[in-house]
């Protein structure tokens, strides 16, 4: 199976239809599924999706270089009412009949040392592998102690991991690094065309795939510098004092760095917690709400219109952090939805009507003045309909 993702990217007020990637034709590959990722928020600006595609080839398409083709999907922007398309890029493969990884469990090791060398052989299921190659192949400099075999099916492929122990024994002088040679694994497909006759008997024609040479380190225990050996020093004997402040001082010093360790934890338990405190009374309704009164009270008319799309962007920012402390939503989260989104998790907190209501006439008037023109009759009748907002709030006892 081939796994081929496509991400997605769009700014907010543009609309895509992302059914349509279930009825991509992706010729010649067949498409086995389509799964369609959840839509997040990028930047606070964007939409982010994820597609991904799993495709087949036909078993009877040859070996060669194939092209997963682009294709196009349209888009509406709603805000500016125009319609336009993106394209994907083409992507190139090659199907090949047979591939092969070789790994090893360690690859700095001492004289003596058992390596295990794993060689995996994926291949289609018309060919045959010659194992009794593998077996008894060569790993110079390499001792072979051991080898099995254990056969596979993966899929609509065959699979055959070949297991080695191997170790080495000796070295030549200043060598330090070895090298697993690189195996040649023969192969033949079992089919009429590829027959041989020789002397009236048939044969196949067999194929060749070398693994990758493989280098080990060898540690060494002898000293580069030559140097005389000492003889066995006899026992050393300490004085009571050492003896006592090698076996009780580090306790003593212990037992000091615990409690020291516990009076920095116990007063960063403390300033957390009276920072949580200071935290939920600075970020109470009531702030949140004088801060959204001023920013009414700015407004202005007679502004130009950069200044009324940036007061815009900051009323629209203080009404979704007020929106969020009355339902006691942190402000990161409230600032990552959409209009809909808000919209939906405030009617999912109980919030009331008038108040849902209001706030998406006002959200959804900000989102078509941020991306589009700014009206400003419009934009007094949200003036308005804001200072209702925060009187219905005030009113109904949320603040």
């Amino acid at each position: 199976m081939i796994h081929l993702t496509v991400q997605l990217l769009w700014k907010l007020g543009i609309n895509v239809d992302t059914e349509q990637f279930k009825e991509v034709d992706l010729s010649p590959f067949k498409v086995e599924k389509v799964t369609i990722g959840e839509r997040e928020i990028f930047n606070n600006d964007r939409d982010y999706q994820l597609i991904t595609f799993m495709l087949s080839l036909p078993d009877e398409e040859e070996e060669g270089v194939y092209t997963i083709p682009s294709f196009t999907i349209p888009y509406k922007d709603e805000v500016n009412d125009i319609e336009g398309t993106a394209k994907t890029s083409p992507v190139a493969l090659k199907k090949v009949p047979i591939m092969l990884e070789a790994v090893v469990d360690k690859d700095v090791i001492n004289l003596g040392d058992r390596v295990h060398y794993q060689l995996t052989v994926w291949h289609e299921k018309d060919l045959e592998i010659l194992k009794e190659n593998l077996t008894t192949c060569k790993i110079d400099p390499f001792t072979l102690l051991d080898c099995k075999q254990v056969e596979e099916v993966d899929g609509r492929l065959k699979k055959l991991i070949v297991d080695y122990g191997i170790s080495v024994y000796d070295l030549a002088e200043e060598e330090h690094t070895l090298e697993i040679p690189s195996l040649p694994i023969l192969y033949y497909k079992k089919t009429e065309e590829l027959l041989v006759q020789e002397d009236g008997e048939a044969l196949f024609e067999t194929q060749q795939i070398n693994a990758p040479a493989i280098p080990i380190l060898i540690n060494s225990v002898l000293k580069k510098v030559d140097v005389p050996l000492e003889s066995i020093k006899g026992p050393v004997t300490y004085p009571q004092i050492i003896i006592w402040l090698r076996g009780y001082l580090p306790i003593l010093l212990g037992g000091i760095v615990i409690v020291f360790l516990g009076v920095l934890e116990g007063k960063k338990y403390v300033s957390r917690v009276s920072r949580v405190v200071k935290e939920k009374v600075a970020e109470s309704p009531m702030v949140h709400a004088e801060r959204l009164e001023a920013l009414v009270d700015g407004f202005s008319l007679e502004a130009e219109e950069q200044v009324l799309r940036k007061w815009v962007v900051n009323a629209g920012y203080a009404l979704r952090v007020f929106l969020g402390s009355l339902v006691e939503l942190p402000k990161e989260k409230v600032l990552s939805f959409t209009t809909t989104k808000m919209i939906n998790v405030l009617k999912g907190q109980k919030l009331a009507n008038i108040l849902i209501e209001s706030s998406f006439y006002v959200l959804k008037t900000f989102d078509l003045a941020i991306f589009g023109d700014v009206d400003k009759a419009e934009l007094q009748k949200v003036v308005s309909e804001i200072k209702d907002l925060l009187k219905e709030a005030k009113r109904r006892g949320y603040y």
